[in-house]
């Protein structure tokens, strides 16, 4: 029977809490799970990435470089489970979008054997994670003050309030469309 890891991730500096819990299998790469975050999280694989470890920063795992500047270890070749053990339950720090810096905390909660096979499965999850270019922790708000209209006095006048709105079409904080993510995540 195969093993899963089963990984927790959860965005660091928003409120409310924004998270994901999901199941890949053990035998995969920071590649795999860089584009499960992005499909579990709904960003759009647009920016650049990296993985850190939590003490120090060092980096664990991030795109290639492809002969250019310093070279970090490629997340296609780095295998999850060299970080992410079932004995340490470890964790490590994902970044994405260097301008933005949206930094989510990755665990391993445990090992999990099943007996049908998949390549992923997204089991759990709270909150719509913040459109792609919004400016980071504050344009994260600013979009919550904007949809909810609490506390937007701070960010502008009403007819900006009404321009963030449109520009955030259906996008709604509170919202974790499970069926619809999980349809996107697959497994």
């Amino acid at each position: 029977m195969p093993n899963y890891i089963r990984i927790h991730v959860k965005l660091l500096g928003v409120k409310p809490k924004l998270w994901r819990r999901f199941l890949l299998r053990e035998s995969t790469t920071f590649a795999n799970l860089h584009l499960a975050i992005q499909d579990a999280c709904g960003w759009e694989d647009c920016h650049l990435y990296m993985f850190r470890a939590r003490k120090g920063r060092s980096v664990i795992a991030s795109i290639p470089t492809d002969g250019w500047g310093d070279s970090d270890p490629d997340a296609r070749v780095v295998k999850v489970s060299s970080i992410l053990d079932a004995k340490n339950k470890g964790s490590c720090l994902y970044e994405y979008d260097f301008g933005d810096g949206w930094l989510h905390e990755v665990t391993c909660e445990g090992i999990e054997e099943h007996s049908e096979q998949f390549g992923r499965r997204l089991l759990d999850g709270a909150g719509t994670f913040p459109p792609e270019d919004c400016g980071g922790a504050p344009g994260y708000a600013r979009c919550v003050a904007a949809v909810t209209g609490r506390g937007w006095a701070k960010w502008g006048s009403e007819q900006e309030r009404r321009e963030q709105v449109e520009w955030l079409g259906n996008w709604r904080p509170d919202s974790f469309e499970s069926e619809k993510v999980r349809k996107h995540f697959g497994g």
